[in-house]
């Protein structure tokens, strides 16, 4: 966390000139941030970048790991244990719909390749299963820009894969 927040403040001085007003093709943004799926109740943390198409259009990666929470619990002298991980590879597209004044407001559409895993421990007999789901979702988004960094939030539901609403938070630099 610590070197993420120096790369944020290291970038920003570089990049102040190009972050401000209207954005041009090719102009790449990095940001990390965190999420919070409703239907997990579980925090997360995002990085990702985006690209540019033009000035109203652009596409963007990101990956976000779910923090949850590990469980075990004595009963009957066994001990029952278990453990997940959960990750999320998006694809984004974003059309801006509104772009004045430091503000960029936009619609989103991603495909996904979500992956979740989870094993299972109690009495010395372990079991493990995992599985992956591709997932479209749809979303909007606001972005703020404060010189060098811009402030986003977005909230997303994705309709297939595995079925989630959240809402993603954090910092983007443009380079």
């Amino acid at each position: 966390m610590i070197l993420a927040v120096a790369l944020v403040i290291s970038v920003a001085g570089i990049s102040e000139s190009k972050a401000q007003g209207t954005f041009d093709a090719e102009q790449i943004g990095i940001n990390v941030g965190f999420t919070y799926g409703f239907d997990i109740e579980e925090p997360g943390l995002r990085a990702g970048f985006t690209y540019f198409l033009s000035e109203n259009m652009r596409v963007g990666l990101d990956i976000t790991y779910w923090f949850i929470d590990d469980f075990e619990e004595t009963m009957f002298g066994e001990t029952w244990s278990s453990s997940a991980t959960y990750l999320e590879f998006n694809g984004n597209f974003n059309y801006i719909l509104f772009d004045q004044d430091g503000l960029l407001l936009y619609g989103i559409g991603a495909l996904g390749l979500h992956y979740a895993s989870v094993e299972f421990e109690f009495g010395g007999v372990s079991e493990s299963d995992s599985d992956t789901e591709v997932g479209f979702g749809l979303g909007g988004g606001a972005e703020y820009i404060l010189g060098g960094v811009s402030l986003f939030a977005e909230p997303k539901l994705f309709l297939s894969g595995f079925d989630q609403f959240k809402i993603n938070a954090g910092v983007r630099i443009y380079l």
